[in-house]
Order: C-alpha cells, then structure tokens, then sequence
C-alpha cells in the first residue's frame, strides 16, 4: 500500500498480496480466478425490488447537490431508481410508503477504495476445515457490512475475480465497480509472490522495455499480448471500469523494485483514454507520485505518505506544497487512506475486539477466533513475538515511525483541502490481513479521521457521495438525491452536516428502492 520507513511497518501495510501466511492465502486463491467472472463489473445489489415502488415521506432531504438540507420532502421510487422529489405531498396508490419523520435522507456512500478478495485477519492453511468455514462465514457477512454502515457502492482495486463476482450476488450487496490490475514484470505487487507462479496470477502484467535485461519477459509469455495497448485492451474487454497500475520502488529501505518507465506509462494513459478507462495508481511517495503527476494520472490511490528527503521538516515543505497545487490543478483524484496505519497499530489495542460494533459487522464465530493464540499470526509477523502493547505504542512514538507516516498523510490532506481540492472517500479495506480493519466499519473510521483533522461535514458528504461518483464516472446514477439516480438511499437518525456519527446512526438503508432495515444487516 505504501513505502514506510520501517521494516515492520513494511510488512503491516503490504498491499492485497502480503507476504507471509498471506501472501500465499492471496496467490493461491487468485491463481484459480476464472476468466468468465471477469465480464462482470457491477451486478444489481436487489434484482428482486425492480418493479417496486416505494414512497418516502415527511423526510429532510441532505444531499451535496443542495446548499441545506430541505425539510417535509416526500421522495418516489419505481423501478429502483427515483422518479419525483416533491415539497408537496404525493398521491401514489398502492405503494409501500416509509415514513421519513425526524429522520434525513442523504445519497448512500462510495467507498472507491476496498479488497474484497481478502478474508480479514485469517492466513491461508490448506485442509483446514475450521479456517474455511470462517472464510465463508466471513464472505457472506462482508457486503452486509457494508450496507450496515451506509456504503451502497464500493471500487475493487485488486481483486480475485470469483470473489467480487461472489460479492456483488449476494441478496444484500452494494453495487460493486472494480479496476483492472496492470503490474510490469517483476513489480510491484508482484515482488510479493511466487516467482514461478506471480505472472500467472497477475497475468495482465506489461513489459517493460527500461528493465528488459533484469527483469525479462516470463518464459512463454507472448510479447504481443503485453504491450500497454493488449493489458488495458483486455481489460477493458473485461468490464472494468479503470486501470490500476503501481508506482512503488521499495517499502522501508528498499528501493529497487523495477518501476514503469515514463514511456510506457504514457502508452498506458493513451490506451486508457482509447478506451474510455480512468486511470489510477498506488503510490504515496513523493518522487513516485510526481511521476505519476507527470503521467497524467486520474486518480492517486493513496495519500503523500513518505516525502523523501523531506520526511523530517514540520509543516508543508515547498516541494510538497507544490506537487499539492499540481494535484489539484490537473484535477487528478487524491484519496487520503487515512486508516492503513491505525488499522495496524490497533491491534496492540487490548480493547479492540470489546468493540460494541464488532458483533455487528464481524461473524460470531470468526469474532471469537480472533481472541486465539492462532489469529494473533499477523500481530507477531508486524511487531515481533509475544509484543508488549504498552511498551511497543510507546516504541512506536519514540521512534516516530508509524506515527509521523501517519501525520504526515493528514497533514499533506488538510493542505490539499485548504487549496481547494474535493476530497475522496477511499478506505483501503483491507490495507493489511488485520482485524482492526472492518467492512463499512472502517468507512466510517475513515470519515471521523477526516472530521478529527477539521475537513468540514459538508465536504466529508460531498467525498463520500458526488466526488466519488464524478471520479468513478458514475455521477448520471449516483451521488445525490436527483430524479433519475438509482434509489441507493440512507435513511439516517441524525444529520450527517451536524455531526459525522450521523453516517453510524443509519435507520434505514434503501438499495435500489428497496428498503432495509439496518438491524437486518447486522452479523449474525
């Protein structure tokens, strides 16, 4: 996920692929992806409300598209998607009325940034029956997760394809987009697995030319079929809706992973705009982001991170303000992550799994199986054997590690906001194999970090709702409270522009016109 300037710190926020128990889980289960789930890019969440009607009352409309939030409005569904929002009440015999009094509508939320391949917290052991059945219980609570915390469309950036497809079929799932992966040879994530497997599992990889005497074309590859115009061709024969591509040298001291050449990432960015692809990229550093800032990127899958050179000054250095007002000029999408670090740090929380919320988005029985010996796995490949979580925290600050990556993210974010940017909601769910992160949960968290740092409500709203839309593309159906949208709604107890806990007080979550209630999401 991003260069750290630690070795532990490398291990923890490694990308979907980790190493480890991990890494393996990862290539295992990819290698076996079939092609056909690969035509898929979003299936209906609700198939059975089309032909529905549904007619909201008496409810305070908040969406970004509205300067306040407007009172007693009265909202019609048919055929999931909204056909009239009215001040004056609405004659509509026959169909199923909520009553919306008291309570506020906003537009349901886009997490652009999340890895449903990857079964939380659990590593890969073949034959393990008690293992599996966690995998699959936590695989049918994952999208119900989701919805429990107000998010109704979700972007897979590195998935298997069965997985999503799995997913996106489920009765109650949120709308799910996905990017299409295009590593070069031997890079990034592909250092993480397997050198005889890695170019089958990721077998949309590019050539690189800059690296051909080191990093040569796999034996038996065809050179045709990896040129920068087939990857991204296939790809968007796929039905994905982005390419996703890294520009990542190395993770704490490393830094000699092969890197796309500026050549062939401007063959990349031709073929995307052939094709009507958006283009994004991981990378958080500040000579890899500029690279990508030079490439004519669309959107920065993480914050500035690790600033090089520059990592001790206080404040925005000027290169890093200027690389700032560069995002922000070419209008290139910039998502913070803020919770990649903190995901990992809090599992030296000893009251994390006490967590109120937990039993509402994790199973009860993989709830119960990260209290074990056995789930602490990644714990000890993070911070070493049997770790004193007081005395490491305490490390942690002394060393400045975690924790200046970490501020240095929010503070390069609120800079970015203070320029006039809009802000993305991504949460990189999961960032690492660790139960700290959560479905939905975790987009939630994301939002109060933004709140913490002094991001207005407002543009929090806007980040999770129209910003998204207009990054992804999607902004005709989603994003606000408009006739003609898609009816992913969120009925919610509190105003969301009043206090950010309004996103965890969802009443009522409406999926293409269909309502549900909340409660019936939660984990059984």
């Amino acid at each position: 996920m991003f260069r750290l300037e630690a070795s532990a710190a490398a291990l923890a926020c490694a990308p979907s692929p980790k190493s480890g128990p991990a890494m393996h889980s990862f290539t295992a289960l990819l290698a076996t992806a079939s092609i056909a789930f690969l035509q898929m890019f979003a299936l209906p969440a609700a198939a059975d409300a089309a032909g529905d009607s549904l007619l909201i009352e008496n409810v305070t409309l908040v969406s970004p598209e509205l300067s306040q939030p407007l009172g007693n409005r009265h909202v019609l569904v048919r055929d999931g998607r909204i056909r009239a929002v009215s001040e004056r009440p609405i004659t509509a015999p026959g169909v199923r009325r909520l009553d919306g009094s008291g309570k506020f509508l906003a537009p349901g939320l886009t997490d652009a940034h999340v890895h449903l391949s990857d079964a939380i917290g659990l590593p890969f052991t073949p034959h393990d029956a008690e293992l599996a059945a966690l995998e699959s219980d936590f695989f049918a609570q994952q999208p119900r997760s989701y919805l429990y915390f107000g998010v109704t469309q979700v972007l897979d950036t590195a998935n298997r394809a069965d997985r999503v497809a799995f997913f996106a079929s489920q009765p109650q799932a949120p709308d799910t987009f996905r990017c299409g992966a295009a590593p070069i040879v031997d890079g990034y994530p592909l250092v993480f697995v397997d050198k005889t497997i890695r170019h089958q599992v990721f077998s949309d990889f590019i050539f690189e030319p800059a690296n051909a005497r080191e990093h040569p074309m796999p034996e038996g590859a065809n050179p045709a079929e990896h040129t920068p115009e087939a990857v991204v061709a296939r790809i968007a024969a796929s039905g994905a809706i982005c390419v996703k591509i890294s520009l990542e040298d190395g993770f704490g001291d490393q830094n000699d992973w092969p890197v796309m050449s500026a050549e062939t990432l401007r063959r990349v960015r031709a073929a995307t705009k052939k094709h009507g692809l958006f283009l994004a990229v991981h990378a958080n550093a500040l000579d890899m982001q500029r690279r990508a800032v030079e490439g004519d990127v669309d959107l920065l899958l993480h914050g500035i991170w690790n600033w090089n050179e520059l990592n001790e000054q206080q404040g925005i250095p000027p290169a890093v303000a200027d690389h700032l007002r560069k995002v922000r000029d070419r209008r290139i999408g910039y998502q913070a992550t803020l919770r990649v670090l903190p995901g990992v740090m809090e599992l030296l929380d000893p009251d994390l799994l006490d967590d109120p919320v937990y039993p509402k988005v994790v199973p009860s029985r993989l709830l119960a199986w990260y209290r074990t010996e056995p789930a602490q796995w990644f714990k000890r490949d993070a911070f070493g054997p049997a770790p004193d979580a007081p005395a490491m925290l305490r490390k942690q600050r002394e060393a400045n590690s975690h924790w200046a990556t970490s501020e240095r993210g929010m503070r390069a974010l609120r800079h970015l906001y203070e320029l006039g940017q809009p802000l993305l909601l991504g949460s990189d769910t999961p960032s690492a194999p660790t139960y700290g992160n959560q479905p939905g949960y975790d987009t939630f968290k994301e939002m109060k970090m933004m709140a913490d740092l002094g991001i207005p409500l407002s543009a929090i709203l806007a980040a999770g709702t129209i910003n998204n839309a207009r990054q992804l593309g999607l902004e005709r159906d989603y994003g606000t409270i408009e006739q003609g949208k898609i009816a992913n709604l969120l009925l919610l107890e509190a105003n969301p522009l009043s206090s950010v806990d309004a996103w965890a007080k969802v009443h009522t979550v409406i999926l293409r016109g269909k309502p549900i209630e909340r409660e019936f999401l939660a984990a059984d």
